[in-house]
């Protein structure tokens, strides 16, 4: 079963999110450090590299956002014009935040797609919902968008899905309308409203508990849940103890780990986890854990509790892009092979589309983690 807990402060607001217990997602707005991801701006185009299908963009921060555009057809850009794009990486060390031209309206079942005309299906829904929700994005596209059917959509009737489209498409309708009467650069659109998000991503049949701690937001969500699952609403409480309610719960020192560099296994052993401008990196180690006599088994137990680890901190972190993990050297090919398999398993749990590459001669394993679910 699943319990949502929700710690709002004056410039914080952070939702935990446990499947039996366990910590299985974690989101988190900070006034100080707002996350740009999902964002829409209308940019001022700064600079332009025909070398490398590219452009920087101005959207009011403190570093232009790269705009790659490839050879996807565009619309011209020029030098001083305004172009809308959309946030889908934050800034990294020197590098400012990467942008794309393929907007996306996200809501709870699928994916509105302005300014295109693609559909596409979840690859989690099995193949005879596929075929239902292919046939019936065809028919509720709008005539200037496209469609994706979100994993959540297998559960959702015609009717239902039919009134987020038309939803969604309104949303986006007063968006584009807001864009014209607005001057470069500005934020048209903005994905942090932790809330939305959380009842977006998390509202499900399966929730047994909604705790929130601040009465403002519990009416708020109390009235949003009676638009989307009304039969969640009995499911929501008013947390007006005195222990903060992380700590209440238990959460408060899993949660401090999230942004640890290094994190302890429970065998001993140890995951150091490195954020670059280019990818992020993972190495294992066997730290204080020397196991019994057996070093091949010793060094494979700690490679898959470190695995299980891993793909745990990725969901928390919420990490995406090109992720490399240099797990402890393996002789036999039977246990580096099992390993594999173990990752691929455990990264379909994953809402979003985590892909296994390989593990290289070096011994390196290589996968990406889309921003898309």
């Amino acid at each position: 079963m699943k319990t949502i807990l929700i710690n709002h402060t004056q410039k914080k607001t952070r939702a935990a999110v446990l499947s039996d217990g366990a910590l299985v997602s974690y989101y988190v707005a900070d006034e100080e450090e707002p996350k740009l991801i999902g964002n829409i701006y209308k940019g001022r185009v700064q600079n332009i590299l025909p070398g490398m299908q590219a452009a920087f963009v101005d959207i009011g921060t403190e570093r232009n956002a790269f705009l790659q555009f490839g050879r996807k057809k565009v619309p011209t850009l020029e030098i001083d014009g305004d172009v809308l794009i959309q946030i889908e990486k934050e800034a990294v060390g020197t590098k400012g935040p990467r942008a794309t031209l393929m907007l996306s309206m996200p809501g709870r079942s699928l994916v509105l797609l302005p300014n295109s005309k693609s559909i596409g299906v979840s690859h989690k829904v099995g193949d005879a919902e596929r075929n239902r929700l292919f046939k019936l994005a065809a028919t509720l596209r709008p005539a200037d968008c496209g469609l994706i059917m979100r994993t959540a959509a297998a559960d959702c009737s015609d009717e239902e899905l039919t009134e987020e489209v038309e939803r969604l498409h309104e949303r986006w309708q007063a968006i584009a309308a807001g864009a014209d009467k607005k001057k470069s650069p500005s934020l048209i659109y903005s994905e942090n409203d932790l809330l939305s998000r959380v009842m977006r991503e998390e509202l499900c049949d399966e929730l047994e508990r909604f705790v929130l701690d601040n009465r403002k937001m519990y009416v708020r969500a109390l009235s949003m849940v009676k638009d989307l699952m009304p039969q969640c609403a009995a499911r929501l409480e008013h947390y007006d103890g005195a222990e903060p309610i992380f700590e209440a719960f238990g959460l408060e020192e899993e949660v401090k780990k999230i942004s640890a560099r290094e994190i302890e296994l429970p065998s001993g052993g140890a995951i150091v986890i490195d954020r670059t401008e280019a990818m992020t990196v993972i190495d294992v180690n066997t730290g204080k854990f020397y196991g019994g006599s057996n070093l091949s088994e010793t060094v494979f137990q700690t490679n898959l509790e470190a695995a299980e680890a891993i793909l745990k901190q990725l969901r928390l972190r919420d990490i995406s892009g090109i992720i490399i993990i240099d797990f402890i050297d393996m002789n036999r090919a039977e246990q580096r092979e099992e390993l594999m398999e173990y990752l691929r398993a455990e990264a379909l749990k994953d809402r979003k589309r985590v892909h296994v590459v390989d593990m290289t001669p070096l011994g390196l394993v290589e996968l990406t983690r889309r921003n898309c679910q």
